[in-house]
């Protein structure tokens, strides 16, 4: 599954049919990658757009390439925010075979049991197209001359855990502020290079390359 899942991209809704009827879910995320906790984010973000039901489900993160220099330096702090969140995690090397014993008990720890196992999933025969998207909404205020706010639930999470030192991250952003119509709104409300644009906490500069906080 990849950003944008939820209104379509890749295998979007095909796939998002059959996630609705597991009875578990395993998250890998790529430890090696220059932000596992954004590609961590941004799944259970699209799961959530498509169906808030879907994180209920039991959930087991898997973080994986621990061989490798990098996803062993970020997982501390993975580790770390997982058990803030209450999720349980692993660490495996799928290529070495490390930690898939964790892996497979973490796996028969949320399996549901007895009568409940023996259930069958419901049917997803039908797909429900839900019309309000409300919590994707994105507006623009003019706070001061030169400061707009960007207004909207996903955007402001999304800005929240993007990390703009990171260029990849900043970039991804981006797309993000146009993907969401909010660059759109933006450009209307009449905002110029060097403006400052508020999402949330965070104050960026707009017509930066990358993006830059100024706060």
């Amino acid at each position: 599954m990849i950003e944008g899942a939820s209104t379509g991209a890749g295998l979007g809704h095909a796939f998002l049919r059959h996630v609705e009827r597991t009875r578990v879910l395993v998250q890998v995320v790529d430890g090696s990658s220059r932000d596992p906790e954004w590609d961590y984010r941004v799944i259970r973000d699209e799961l959530e757009a498509h169906d808030p039901a879907l994180l209920e489900k039991p959930t087991l993160i898997a973080f994986n390439k621990l061989d490798l220099a990098g996803a062993a330096d970020a997982w501390p702090a993975f580790r770390a925010a997982r058990a803030g969140d209450g999720m349980p995690v692993v660490a495996i090397a799928a290529a070495t075979g490390q930690g898939i014993d964790a892996f497979r008990d973490g796996i028969a720890a949320i399996l549901p049991e007895g009568d409940e196992a023996d259930a069958l999933p419901e049917p997803s025969g039908i797909v429900v197209h839900r019309l309000d998207a409300a919590p994707d909404r994105v507006t623009v205020r003019l706070e001061a001359a030169g400061v707009f706010r960007v207004i909207g639930r996903r955007i402001e999470r999304l800005a929240a855990q993007t990390n703009f030192e990171i260029e990849e991250s900043a970039e991804r952003f981006q797309r993000d502020l146009e993907r969401l119509g909010a660059d759109a709104a933006l450009r209307s409300a009449g905002i110029q290079a060097g403006d400052t644009v508020r999402v949330g906490s965070l104050e960026l500069e707009w017509g930066a390359e990358p993006w830059s906080t100024r706060r």
